[in-house]
């Protein structure tokens, strides 16, 4: 899920080679409930931070069927987490 809009995620999608949609939340509804939205509005008098003000951060949630979270971490923009940290979490749901 982005804060973009459909087309960007289709292409990014398609750039990536991704088989599965991908959910736009132009409205930012759910990045604010998750918590993950820089909605600080003292960001958008600092010109360094502008460029992030209403963008999601970047974060990863495993939900399980009930609608629980049982995984949810939140990095800085440029920070990745290993694929292997979310693969034991999902391992773990079986």
């Amino acid at each position: 899920m982005s804060v973009d809009f459909n087309d960007a995620n289709k292409a990014f999608a398609e750039k990536l080679g991704l088989t599965y949609p991908l959910l736009s939340d132009v409205r930012r509804e759910m990045s604010r409930a998750y918590g993950v939205l820089y909605d600080d509005p003292a960001m958008a008098n600092d010109p360094r931070k502008i460029p992030l003000y209403l963008r999601a951060k970047r974060a990863w949630f495993v939900i399980d069927k009930e609608g629980i979270i049982r995984y949810a971490k939140v990095t800085a923009p440029a920070e990745f987490i290993p694929n292997d940290e979310i693969l034991q979490v999902l391992q773990g749901l079986k």
